[in-house]
């Protein structure tokens, strides 16, 4: 369970909206709402090129890089991006799961556990599933793209610190607006998420959650050798 009151250095996670129901055709408009968080269309970050379905410019798919002591990555991968007169952003820096301090959240198994407050590892590629002005009981993080409903788990715009930091959720800092073109651009049902632990990693993130407050990792006190 999530803290009712989280501590000034924790970020939000909750329970989702109501999701968008699965899309069984892609010639079905589908994505965010423009009136959803209080905007209009010119002031939205879609692309000129989208149409609501795979006929128009569209973020097919999301690459997400894990890293432990420093900021993961998300790349947007588009589709028929020259329909689009602007340019269209590639990539931006997030904040992922921290994990409980009993989890190994490099463990493909261990970060898919429900509870383990890590971001879950591919395989198997995800969906994005639906859409949220804000988490329920957490305004301040907004345009939430859910991937992996049954966890909770979301892009989101929210401080982004250079570490793993969130109950499982990926964060993107909210003045680069990374989650708004997400929340614009991508298909329920049809754009997949990858997400991917950095191979070179061998370290865990500096932070971990412990009951409900996000802690420095605890180091491991070595053994003395006797005699």
């Amino acid at each position: 369970m999530l803290a009712q009151t989280p501590a000034p250095s924790s970020f939000p996670e909750d329970r989702p909206t109501p999701l968008t129901p699965a899309v069984k055709k892609s010639r079905v408009t589908q994505g965010s709402q423009w009136k959803l968080c209080g905007r209009q269309q010119n002031t939205s970050q879609r692309s000129s090129g989208f149409t609501g379905d795979t006929t128009g410019t569209y973020i097919s798919n999301i690459q997400v890089n894990l890293y432990s002591n420093t900021y993961s990555t998300v790349t947007l991968n588009w589709a028929n991006k020259n329909l689009s007169s602007e340019t269209l952003p590639v990539q931006f820096n997030a904040s992922s799961g921290a994990g409980n301090c009993n989890a190994d959240c490099r463990s493909t198994a261990q970060s898919q556990k429900r509870g383990s407050r890590c971001t879950p590892l591919s395989p198997p590629p995800y969906l994005v599933q639906g859409y949220g002005c804000v988490l329920p009981k957490y305004p301040e993080a907004k345009f939430v793209t859910w991937f992996h409903a049954e966890r909770e788990i979301a892009f989101h715009a929210y401080a982004v610190p250079p570490y793993p930091a969130s109950h499982g959720c990926m964060r993107l800092l909210t003045k680069n607006r990374g989650a708004e073109w997400i929340y614009d651009n991508t298909l329920a049902g049809i754009t997949q998420v990858k997400i991917d632990g950095n191979p070179l990693s061998v370290s865990l993130s500096p932070k971990c959650w412990r009951g409900d407050r996000l802690i420095s990792r605890p180091t491991k006190k070595s053994k003395r050798s006797s005699g």
